[in-house]
C-alpha cells in the first residue's frame, strides 16, 4: 500500500475571519472521503476557536488509506474513516498486530450501503462477473466491496469509480451496478424504469461489522415509492484515532479536542459501534458502559 502525506489544509474550512491566538491548540482530521467534507466542515465549525481550539481538516486518498496515513505520519491526530475499514485492513494484514490499536472518538453518522443494477439484474448472485463501481483501491466503496462480496463469493469485475462517479458509469452503461455509501448527488441519473436497488441480505460473518438497515423513499426517491422498502446493510462514519504511539503533545490536544466535541450535543453519541473500542479519554468523558446498544439503523 502506498505510504504518503497528504496535502496539509488544503482547503480553508470555516474559517470565520478571526485570526488564530498563538495560545490555539491545532488538531487535525483527515477527511478520508471527499464526500464527508461537509462533515469536517461541520466539525470545523462548530469547535474552531472553542476552548483555544483549532480543527484543521486535510483531505486524504480514501477511507483505508486514511486509516494507514493516522498510523504512518505525527502531524495527523485523527481521522474520518468507515466502520468496515478496520475489518477490511486486519483481514487484508495491511497493517502490522502493533499498529492496529484504532480507537474512535464518536460515531458521526450511519452510512447506509447501497447496491443499485440495471433492471435486467434481478438478484445479488446474478451479478458474478458482472462490472461493478466499487471504488478504487484504498477507498471506503472498495473495502465494503470485497467485505460483501468476498462474505457472498460473488466474482465481479471491478468498475474503480466511487459515489458520484458510480453512477455515472452505471447511466453510461460503464458499469452493470454500483455500491454507494449513503446517497450520491446524482442519483436521479438514475430512473426507476431501467434501474433498480437490489436487497443485501447481512451475511452471517459480517455480523460484526455492519448493521441492519432498510432502505426507503427518503434515501433513493427517484428508484423506491413512498412505501416501499429494501433490506440492506449499514456501516459508519467514525473519527477516528490511532493514538498507540502518540506523544505528550498529542495526548494532551487529544483530550482538548474531547472535552470540547463532547460540549456539542450532535456529537455526543454514546452508542457504541461494532467492532470497534471507544478512544479511552472519549470513554471517560462520556461516562460510558459496556451496556450500550449498537449504533447504525436498525430495520
Amino acid at each position: 500500500m502506498k505510504r504518503f502525506l497528504p496535502a496539509l489544509c488544503i482547503w480553508a474550512m470555516s474559517w470565520s475571519g478571526v485570526q488564530a491566538q498563538t495560545a490555539e491548540t491545532s488538531f487535525t482530521i483527515l477527511v478520508g472521503e471527499p464526500s464527508w467534507i461537509a462533515d469536517a466542515q461541520l466539525l470545523a465549525k462548530s469547535l474552531d476557536h472553542e476552548g483555544a481550539l483549532r480543527v484543521l481538516p486535510v483531505l486524504g486518498e480514501g477511507s483505508i488509506q486514511a486509516m494507514q496515513d493516522i498510523t504512518q505520519f505525527s502531524a495527523l491526530d485523527s481521522a474520518l474513516v468507515t466502520s468496515d475499514s478496520l475489518a477490511y485492513v486486519k483481514a487484508q494484514n495491511l497493517l502490522g498486530a502493533d499498529e492496529q490499536k484504532f480507537s474512535y472518538i464518536t460515531a458521526i453518522k450511519p452510512l447506509p450501503i447501497m447496491l443499485i443494477a440495471r433492471k435486467n439484474i434481478a438478484n445479488i448472485t446474478a451479478l458474478a462477473g458482472k462490472r461493478i463501481a466499487t471504488g478504487p483501491a484504498y477507498s471506503a466503496s472498495f473495502a465494503t466491496g470485497e467485505m460483501v462480496f468476498g462474505a457472498m463469493e460473488i466474482p465481479f469485475l471491478r468498475v474503480a469509480q466511487t459515489q458520484d462517479a458510480a453512477i455515472e458509469s452505471l447511466a453510461s452503461g460503464k458499469a452493470d451496478a454500483a455500491l454507494v455509501l449513503g446517497t450520491p448527488k446524482n442519483l436521479s441519473r438514475l430512473q426507476v424504469g431501467d434501474f433498480h436497488i437490489l436487497p443485501i441480505v447481512m451475511p452471517t460473518e459480517l455480523t460484526q461489522t455492519y448493521s441492519r438497515n432498510t432502505l426507503s423513499n427518503k434515501d433513493a426517491p427517484n428508484l423506491l415509492a413512498n412505501n416501499q422498502k429494501i433490506e440492506s446493510i449499514s456501516t459508519q462514519l467514525l473519527l477516528a484515532v490511532n493514538d498507540q504511539h502518540f506523544d505528550a503533545g498529542q495526548r494532551n490536544r487529544l483530550k482538548q479536542f474531547e472535552t470540547e466535541i463532547f460540549k456539542q450535543a450532535n456529537f455526543a453519541s454514546k452508542a457504541q459501534v461494532e467492532g470497534w473500542a471507544r478512544q479511552q479519554d472519549a470513554q471517560n468523558q462520556l461516562g460510558l458502559n459496556v451496556n450500550i446498544e449498537p449504533t447504525g439503523a436498525q430495520p
